[in-house]
């Protein structure tokens, strides 16, 4: 079982990553924005995160980033839908250059994110 937090401003796709996590046997902490999360990470030690790119107040990108000025290193799945200024493909890929180690368009399905979780806990990264 690994601790994971899980950053997403969509209150529903939050919570569906929580349950899907949660059923692989994952405990999940849950931020609604990068601002929230970086706090949840001084407070805590997390194995792995999974964070939305477009999001209000700290996006994923910058939440990458304050990460690794921090010195704060684990795997990262950076999750997208795009929006309507930026294509999904083209936010991925910003994290990617930020410093994810995979990326997920949205919708995904539940196996999908299990496995891509499993993957990087593993080392396989």
């Amino acid at each position: 079982m690994a601790r994971i937090l899980v950053v997403e401003d969509a209150p529903d796709f939050r919570l569906m990553m929580h349950e899907i996590l949660r059923s692989g046997g994952h405990d999940v902490v849950l931020a609604a924005n990068g601002f929230a999360a970086i706090q949840e990470i001084g407070a805590g030690e997390f194995d792995l995160l999974v964070t939305d790119v477009l999001m209000p107040r700290w996006d994923g990108i910058e939440l990458i980033r304050a990460l690794a000025r921090r010195g704060r290193h684990l795997p990262i799945i950076a999750v997208s839908g795009g929006g309507p200024e930026l294509p999904a493909a083209v936010s991925l890929a910003l994290t990617e250059a930020a410093g994810a180690h995979r990326t997920l368009y949205k919708p995904f399905r539940a196996a999908e994110l299990l496995g891509t979780v499993d993957q990087l806990l593993a080392g396989n990264g």
